[in-house]
């Protein structure tokens, strides 16, 4: 049987964690409430290259879709029909007309789309007996674990304890990076006449509903879209959630 005041000790230390945990739950969930109700903008990181024709109009274009974007995608992936979808409302605000895949020969401009995604995990490490959920040691009682630089070893029936430092790790929402790329051909000479990237990185699952937004960051200020890295904040509607 365990010593005395070794249970008492942790059943102390189980319940002051367990209150430090609903106290940073509490803590954690009124956070993002309340940064959810303050988003009012999507902030993109946007760098643009090459200048478009002095006095050439956007004309009429098509998509231009890679064989390796039409390959199968991985489950999950963001389709091109998604890519396209997002970035249409702003080609066409710009004066771009879309022509369907059998007038490609007709276009002016090849509009070439592309978006990459980073999931970050990322793990927080925490000492033994400071503010883990179930007390000072975890999901486990002392003796689950030797520590290998405690000082005083403590034997009980079933296990021995080494009081020592020691690490417990939890897992945290993701660092997700979103980064769209537009790319505007000639059809007929292949030459580039601008490119332009927009990055977003938020903490979380991947959220598609930010896209348009990022190639509405990506193509502001075209065809007079200044050389160079530079943020740009793309407003939500007043009815966004």
């Amino acid at each position: 049987m365990a010593h005395p005041g070794i249970l008492r000790s942790f059943l102390r230390g189980c319940m002051r964690g367990f209150v430090r945990w609903l106290m940073l739950l509490c803590v954690v969930c009124g956070a993002a409430w309340l940064s959810g109700c303050a988003a009012t903008s999507v902030t993109s990181q946007v760098q643009s290259f090459g200048q478009w024709p002095p006095g050439r109009k956007a004309g009429t274009f098509v998509f231009d879709v890679l064989p390796s974007q039409q390959a199968p995608q991985a489950p999950g992936a963001v389709s091109q029909d998604k890519l396209q979808a997002a970035a249409l409302p702003t080609l066409q605000s710009l004066g771009f007309s879309l022509l369907s895949p059998d007038q490609a020969e007709r276009a002016d401009v090849l509009v070439q789309l592309g978006l990459a995604v980073r999931v970050e995990p990322r793990l927080r490490y925490e000492p033994y007996g400071s503010h883990g959920p179930f007390g000072p040691w975890g999901l486990f009682p002392p003796g689950a674990y030797a520590y290998p630089h405690g000082r005083s070893p403590h034997h009980w029936r079933g296990g021995s304890v080494w009081w020592g430092p020691g690490w417990v790790a939890s897992m945290e929402p993701p660092w997700v990076t979103l980064r769209v790329s537009v790319i505007l051909r000639d059809r007929r000479t292949s030459q580039v006449l601008h490119e332009a990237h927009a990055s977003h990185d938020r903490l979380g699952a991947v959220d598609e509903s930010v896209l348009p937004y990022l190639f509405r960051a990506a193509l502001q200020g075209f065809p007079d879209a200044p050389p160079g890295p530079r943020v740009i904040d793309v407003p939500l509607p007043q009815d966004a959630p």
